[in-house]
């Protein structure tokens, strides 16, 4: 039988293991509640509730987590408690080191660590109890110091002992954390990357497409094209086509540019519809489209595509509830017969297009050798006229306005002539229409008004001063506000304006509010006198006659040619004589090249005024090699 001492001893033990299990359990319960706590915790920061955590454990005031740079072995705050101790740098030293690798160490007094050294002192000081205990976060180190106040009491070896064991967890528990940080992080950079993706796209086919008709634009077209061309096997044939919709302008003008957008985007399926599955179609500016038919054996074949684009896009086109009759015209270039690059066959087709269109508009052609060679002269004029104007090569012929009855000059007309190079003297038929096409009517107009200007002291030394200078100006320009203020505003800082007299022709007037109601107004403002040119060319109406606000009236040379011998036209005459006499209108006789005309006009007319071929030709006026000459013009 044991005797009383060893039963006590036994006692002793069963006590000591019964408070060592009561301290595991204590353990126990707390590193569960902590790890509930951290899983628990959904905050999208994956230390988030890491102290809330280590609170229910240890009792401290400060907190931070320090990872090692792999590279350099310093030390910095990632995760801190208050927040405001993160980014706080360590320095590494022998005491870390320990801590890295797996020991747990209280401390009282941190005076003599070497770690302490970089922290200031208002931050953090080095008299507060620390307990460090290390956590492996992944590949990386790292440990953690939780810290109290200053004087209060340090962390005893219980602490120690559980924090061996929540150091364990805890790295565990921020491991996993850190690795659903990842996860979610990786998903969120998935799906940045998707809308990214999805952007550039978008972006993409933006800056390749036209925004209305959603074809392919200008450069993406001519891309597509190149690609094409390059890929073209030997021998392979295709075509490329310049469309333009007819009279586009007309439809803006007359039923507003939203319904213009929707003919547009009505035309851009309908083409796409109609051509083949392998060609190409895309919109290159405003109302011009160009298509690319791949894989052509014949003429043959891309005629018949043609043609079924023609038809089709004479259907009609409800729009907004209007049915809008438009056509388009197109001008269809060979590869590799009429050009081996975009550029070549796009202006090949470009050409053959313009050529259609003077033929009949909705109609389709095909770019021959002669195109070529006549669009190669026109390039050629433009340049030449463009080298006129730069070097002021248009100079004025004036022809004389006479009084029948005296033969006294009363007035000029100012006719534009262009002298090139070599002294060739080129009539307005041979160049005003190309100048107009190619925009530089404008320009020139500008010489003639400086010329004329200048030769107001010439022709009053040769004639007498008082005769006035007839320009001519086009419908178009007279009824652009812009350009007559620009030519009102040269002619008013001139001493010659109320000297000047400006002719148009009477399609100028026909309909034209914005030339009565503003430009009217301002040539009177400035004293310019406004003349009817060519009068009865084919617009004629007495009833438009007495709506014009003209101040002259110049009666053409189709009804002055042969008037003795001409009943109708004299009837004609009268009536027009009778009219402008009743508004106020003097009247001016074009073209007279007879002396029957001249009598009949003088002998059965009020009309005392003209000119001609009879009276005088058109003339130059100072000449450089010979100031004050008169010369053939």
């Amino acid at each position: 039988m044991k005797s009383s001492e060893e039963l006590r001893e036994a006692l002793h033990r069963l006590e000591l293991e019964n408070h060592a299990l009561g301290i595991e359990k204590a353990h126990a319960s707390l590193l569960i509640g902590a790890v509930e706590k951290l899983l628990a915790d959904d905050s999208e920061d994956p230390f988030a509730g890491a102290f809330i955590a280590l609170r229910s454990v240890f009792d401290f005031r400060q907190a931070v987590v320090l990872v090692e740079d792999a590279e350099t072995g310093a030390l910095q705050t990632i995760i801190a408690d208050p927040p405001t101790l993160v980014g706080l740098r360590w320095k590494s030293a022998a005491f870390f080191e320990k801590v890295l690798a797996g020991r747990v160490a209280t401390t009282i007094n941190n005076e003599a660590l070497a770690e302490w050294g970089p922290i200031p002192a208002d931050i953090l000081s080095v008299h507060q109890p620390a307990l460090y205990l290390p956590l492996r976060m992944r590949a990386q180190r790292g440990l953690m110091i939780l810290l109290r106040d200053v004087g209060e009491e340090g962390f005893d070896r219980g602490h120690v002992v559980l924090a061996r064991k929540f150091g364990l967890l805890a790295s565990l528990a921020f491991a996993s954390r850190i690795h659903l940080h990842e996860k979610a992080e990786s998903e969120r950079l998935k799906q940045l990357t998707v809308r990214l993706e999805q952007s550039r796209a978008e972006l993409t086919h933006r800056a390749n497409h036209d925004v209305l008709t959603e074809l392919p634009n200008r450069a993406f077209m001519q891309e597509l094209v190149r690609d094409a061309l390059a890929s073209c096997a030997g021998g392979e044939k295709m075509a490329l086509a310049f469309v333009d919709v007819d009279d586009f302008k007309r439809v803006n003008d007359l039923y507003s540019h939203s319904v213009g957008d929707q003919v547009l985007k009505q035309v851009a399926t309908r083409i796409r519809t109609a051509i083949r599955h392998d060609d190409e179609v895309g919109r290159i500016s405003g109302d011009e489209f160009v298509i690319l038919f791949r894989f052509c054996t014949s003429l043959d074949d891309v005629r018949c595509v043609a043609d079924r684009l023609i038809a089709e896009l004479q259907r009609p086109f409800a729009v907004e509830g209007f049915d809008l009759d438009v056509s388009a015209t197109f001008g269809i270039a060979l590869y590799p017969d009429h050009g081996r690059t975009y550029e070549d066959l796009r202006r090949a087709a470009d050409i053959a297009m313009y050529t259609a269109k003077d033929v009949a508009k909705g109609s389709v052609s095909f770019f021959t050798d002669e195109m070529g060679v006549a669009a190669l002269a026109q390039m050629r004029l433009e340049q030449d006229l463009r080298s006129a104007i730069a070097n002021r090569r248009f100079r004025c012929g004036y022809q004389p306005k006479f009084d029948l009855s005296s033969m006294k000059v009363v007035g000029f007309e100012a006719l534009v002539r262009w002298v090139d190079e070599e002294g060739k003297v080129h009539l307005p038929l041979t160049f005003l229409d190309a100048a107009s096409r190619f925009n530089l009517v404008d320009e020139i107009t500008m010489l003639v008004v400086n010329d004329v200007l200048s030769s107001f002291p010439l022709l009053d030394s040769r004639y007498g001063a008082g005769t006035q200078i007839s320009l001519n100006i086009s419908a178009r320009q007279i009824s652009t506000v812009p350009f007559m203020e620009q030519l009102i505003a040269r002619l008013a800082a001139s001493p010659w304006c109320h000297r000047v007299k400006l002719e148009a022709t009477e399609e100028a007037f026909i309909e034209a509010d914005v030339l009565r109601e503003v430009v009217v107004p301002k040539l009177r403002q400035a004293g310019i006198q406004l003349s009817i040119d060519d009068f009865g060319r084919g617009y004629s109406s007495l009833a438009t006659l007495a709506d014009i606000p003209a101040d002259e009236v110049k009666i053409d040379r189709t009804f002055i040619t042969d008037i003795h011998r001409r009943p109708r036209n004299q009837s004609v005459l009268k009536a027009i004589e009778s009219l402008c006499s009743a508004l106020g209108m003097t009247i001016v006789a074009e073209g007279i090249e007879t002396h029957a005309e001249r009598e009949y006009l003088l002998d059965q007319t009020s009309i005392r005024l003209g000119q001609g071929f009879l009276l005088e030709r058109p003339f130059f006026i100072g000449d450089p090699s010979s100031q004050g000459s008169l010369q053939a013009a």
